[in-house]
């Protein structure tokens, strides 16, 4: 029998994917804003839906509902401007996806562009604390501290070795077999 740890399965945990305040696409709604501000000092409903590639029916849609929630203002010209609040939280998201595309490409190695893929699929999904505790141990693990080199070199070397004893996979090892992507 294996010891693997079984994996509690409750409602409230999957829904609380459905809870978050924007979903990924609003997001980066907002995302484009924020760029085309800094870019061209105004953002428009077209020039949204220039930067994400979608209709400008789809863009407005999403738009309006960002205004509806306060995450935006449009003024007398049609130009959308981010409130504190979206700003926050851009600003939040930012630090999420460099804080876990750091993790991902000089922790555990991974192709920075599949890094950055990664931290962009979750980056305003964590919460607060995940992101606080991530970045102090990004801090700590690629510090001098109690001989954190040692450890990270030690890291980079070793060579994972699939045990029945594994508390992680339940059924099988991942690393025994490829898993093949869905296009």
């Amino acid at each position: 029998m294996s010891s693997a740890i079984k994996i509690e399965k409750t409602p409230e945990t999957w829904k609380k994917f459905e809870e978050t305040e924007l979903t990924h696409s609003s997001f980066h709604h907002l995302w484009a804003i924020h760029e085309l501000l800094k870019q061209n000092g105004y953002a428009r409903s077209s020039d949204v839906s220039k930067n994400l590639n979608i209709s400008r029916g789809s863009a407005s849609i999403t738009l309006r509902k960002l205004k509806e929630k306060g995450y935006i203002e449009e003024d007398q010209n049609k130009f959308y401007h981010l409130t504190e609040v979206a700003q926050k939280l851009i600003n939040a998201t930012l630090v999420n996806r460099r804080a876990f595309k750091k993790f991902f490409n000089e922790i555990l190695g991974i192709d920075p562009e599949v890094a950055l893929e990664d931290a962009c699929k979750i980056e305003h999904l964590i919460s607060l604390e995940t992101a606080e505790n991530l970045i102090k141990f990004l801090e700590f693990f690629t510090s001098n501290e109690s001989g954190m080199k040692k450890y990270f070199e030690g890291f980079k070397e070793y060579q994972k070795k699939c045990t029945t004893e594994c508390d992680v996979c339940e059924t099988e090892c991942i690393f025994d077999h490829d898993i093949e992507k869905s296009e």
